[in-house]
């Protein structure tokens, strides 16, 4: 099945699909329902696969993608592999890029990724510039094709902007009707970095909300189908978190139809700036405090 999904070309020229799949949140409680979902996701059309070390499932993934080329339903160049950079240590030491990168390949089964993004570090980090002329180094090499951040704020870009030879193509963050991001995804597209969502759910009490409920029935759609149609019509990328295939079918059913202004309006008006990801609140508000740059 060819794909339906719209794509949104980068600040380098790529073209980068407006839906994704992301394998975050499974880890080893995923072992084996991760790879039936990556296959699946493939023969209905997904083309963004979006995953990290951290989530512990790369092998799982690459064991899919491979048997989706050998089984011959996509080629590796229709496909949009997204890593990360995680591992503290690469932080500290911008040698140990090449080799984190290179691991997540062997698992992967690939020999390059389409985007690899600095995903917020869990330690102080010293020196990110390094870290990013260390990335711009392996796409020189062509072992990565664009590099990205996630979770960083408005100042931590622009210095990184001070030093940088290549922009950032995207920035992943949190975002959500209880979370709208919206002086940042300003500023993003400001600068011409597109804004990718990991978190469009939210949370159940998302799924929950009385409004968003009361407009998903006027439009015959599920709650999820609404909160993702949110953030393609704001021109927000979207990774959710969805492993059935029913779900993944619904996801790409938001390509169908368009929220009215007032139901948009009314879903920007819930904005709580509430973080439902404690994890990804923590790493967050770590980083604004030490993260150091220098020239």
């Amino acid at each position: 099945m060819s794909s339906k999904i719209p794509n949104e070309v980068l600040n380098n020229g790529a073209k980068i699909p407006m839906l994704g799949f992301s394998s975050w949140g499974w880890g080893e409680t995923g072992k084996g329902i991760i790879e039936q979902a990556v296959k699946d996701a493939i023969d209905l059309g997904y083309r963004y696969i979006d995953t990290a070390p951290i989530n512990g499932n790369e092998e799982e993934v690459g064991n899919a993608i491979l048997a989706k080329i050998e089984e011959g339903v996509v080629k590796r160049e229709e496909l949009y592999i997204v890593g990360k950079l995680w591992n503290p240590k690469a932080f500290h030491d911008p040698a140990l890029i090449k080799d984190e990168l290179l691991s997540t390949l062997r698992n992967l089964n690939l020999t390059y990724l389409d985007l690899y993004v600095i995903q917020c570090p869990e330690g102080e980090v010293q020196n990110v510039n390094d870290t990013w002329h260390e990335m711009e180094k392996l796409i020189d090499n062509f072992i990565i094709k664009s590099i990205g951040v996630s979770n960083f704020n408005e100042d931590q870009i622009n210095y990184l902007l001070t030093s940088a030879r290549c922009t950032p193509v995207t920035c992943q963050f949190d975002c959500h009707p209880y979370l709208t991001q919206k002086e940042m995804s300003k500023f993003c597209r400001s600068k011409n970095i597109a804004v990718t969502v990991y978190n469009p759910f939210g949370s159940s009490a998302l799924l929950e909300d009385p409004q968003i409920e009361s407009i998903a029935q006027t439009y015959r759609k599920t709650p999820e189908q609404i909160l993702l149609r949110y953030q393609i019509q704001r021109g927000h990328i979207a990774i959710p978190i969805s492993i059935s295939k029913m779900k993944l079918r619904e996801n790409m059913d938001i390509f169908k139809f368009e929220l009215k202004s007032p139901d948009m309006l009314a879903l920007g008006k819930l904005d709580r700036n509430k973080n439902y990801s404690s994890l990804n609140a923590l790493s967050y508000e770590r980083m604004k405090l030490k993260l150091c740059f220098r020239r």
